[in-house]
């Protein structure tokens, strides 16, 4: 077992694979623990493995291997600085995200009641509707998260609305962040691999899924 990152003294955060990892469903694992603690402050940090141990509530030994399956996923990355979130107000920096994750530059972002959070490239009505689809989609998968899982072979959580041919037409992604539901609504192909994406769960991660130590 070769450890990438740990004894480098980088700089660890989530790729945008392991940002959408951490928060693409309700139920705890020691890798998502371990994802979500990693965006919880202002800025990414240099832990130790006692550290990860403590977040994960894991024996050091467990711990060294939930970072390891980590990085296998590539769900993580090192720098030799730090990095921050965006700065500012959840809506702007939500729109720019959303926007960057659509190749068609149409995205939105909804909480569970179906509020819409931040749009772009959607008209108002549209806008209110695909939020409102949303909320009931979000519901839905949160529901039968486990049997759609155990369907399809997959951790998979990816909703879409689709043509008479089977293309998506917007495709739908919940996200869970501490005890708060959202969705990222994306109009086209979506670029889930942008780092827009680490932007964006970094920041719901900052406001909504802190802890108190």
């Amino acid at each position: 077992m070769t450890l990438e990152f740990i004894g480098r003294n980088l700089y660890l955060q989530p790729t945008p694979a392991g940002a959408y990892a951490a928060v693409a469903g309700p139920e705890a694992n020691p890798e998502r623990t371990l994802l979500q603690a990693l965006m919880r402050g202002e800025a990414s940090v240099r832990p130790s493995v006692t550290d990860i141990a403590w977040w994960c509530s894991q024996s050091e030994q467990d711990a060294l291997a939930t970072v390891y399956r980590a990085q296998e996923k590539g769900w993580i990355e090192g720098f030799t600085s730090p990095q921050s979130p965006p700065s500012g107000q959840l809506e702007p920096i939500a729109t720019r995200a959303v926007e960057a994750l659509s190749t068609t530059g149409q995205g939105l972002l909804a909480d569970s009641q179906g509020f819409c959070m931040a749009s772009t490239g959607f008209d108002a009505t549209a806008a209110e509707f695909l939020a409102a689809v949303s909320a009931d989609i979000a519901s839905m998968h949160e529901r039968h998260s486990a049997y759609l899982a155990d369907a399809s072979g997959s951790s998979t959580s990816a909703w879409a609305l689709v043509d008479m041919a089977g293309n998506s037409k917007v495709g739908f992604w919940p996200l869970f962040v501490g005890e708060n539901r959202f969705v990222i609504a994306l109009g086209g192909l979506p670029a889930l691999q942008h780092p827009a994406m680490v932007e964006l769960v970094w920041s719901l991660v900052n406001r909504y899924g802190r802890t108190e130590d």
